[in-house]
């Protein structure tokens, strides 16, 4: 009796008896109508599956990071939860969490006295102090509400900072960015705790920063088990330095950057004129 022909659903391969993944895409061969039980089914397996997905990650991150790392870069990649992935939700959810603790107490602004005491100095002759004020509130408040978007501008610079630091211990400026951006969601995960712990207790964040320091050594010194652990602790803190040196060079960058942006969308045009004379 001849068998049906089996194709793969995503590319139309033909497939083998007893085949539980197509050999040319890699999509298994089972495929469910989408209903609610495949959801549940997709959001347990995805996220909470004890073999794989975040919790799986985050686990291997506390238990034994610095082997995971090794293992991650040297292919192993299959379990855990793509890093980019793990830094945006894990970012998200702080930010979710930040914006209902928050609370609704109105504060005074100071920008609509400073914009109001501006309009009236000789200046505002060349600039509309009111929308340029208004254009530096609104890119303050996007990166508040975008805040695993904040956080992944920065991991590219702590990237190089470390790759810096540790130059010599073979691995390379791509390779250190999937690190930063484990051991970012490492540190995000801890950060959610000391988000209650300031709101309801008045924790204050640098004993955050104090563990995270920690995590992240600790990481590295299992990561380079193979060197001396108090050169790791040295690079490490020197690599630490060099992060948050670029950083704020980086800021710095990005201000001006924004500044001269909103000086041309904001500045009249006699605005070089009026400098010059």
């Amino acid at each position: 009796m001849n068998q049906p022909d089996k194709r793969c659903k995503n590319c139309s391969q033909h497939l083998l008896m007893h085949q539980k993944f197509c050999h040319e895409c890699g999509q298994k061969t089972a495929t469910h109508r989408i209903n609610f039980h495949f959801l549940v089914h997709e959001i347990q397996h995805g996220i909470f599956h004890v073999d794989g997905g975040i919790l799986y990650t985050l686990q291997e991150l506390f238990t034994r990071p610095g082997h995971t790392l090794r293992e991650y870069i040297a292919g192993k990649r299959q379990q855990h939860f793509k890093p980019l992935m793990l830094v945006l939700i894990l970012g998200s959810v702080c930010a979710l969490f930040q914006y209902f603790l928050k609370g609704k107490k109105k504060i005074a602004d100071p920008s609509e006295n400073l914009s109001v005491n501006l309009s009236q100095s000789e200046a505002s002759k060349y600039i509309d102090f009111k929308g340029f004020i208004t254009y530096l509130k609104e890119i303050s408040e996007w990166l508040g509400n975008h805040f695993a978007f904040t956080v992944l501008l920065m991991i590219p610079v702590a990237a190089f900072g470390f790759y810096l630091g540790f130059r010599k211990y073979r691995y390379n400026y791509p390779e250190w960015l999937i690190i930063m951006l484990f051991l970012t969601g490492q540190s995000l995960a801890v950060y959610m705790l000391f988000i209650f712990l300031n709101h309801f207790a008045g924790i204050n964040n640098s004993l955050f920063y104090l563990i995270s320091w920690a995590m992240i050594t600790v990481s590295l010194i299992q990561l380079f088990n193979d060197r001396m652990k108090r050169n790791v602790i040295f690079r490490s803190m020197w690599s630490m330095f060099l992060s948050y040196l670029l950083s704020f060079l980086y800021l710095i960058f990005g201000i001006l950057v924004i500044l001269f942006i909103g000086v041309c969308r904001y500045g009249y045009n006699n605005i070089i004129t009026g400098l010059v004379g």
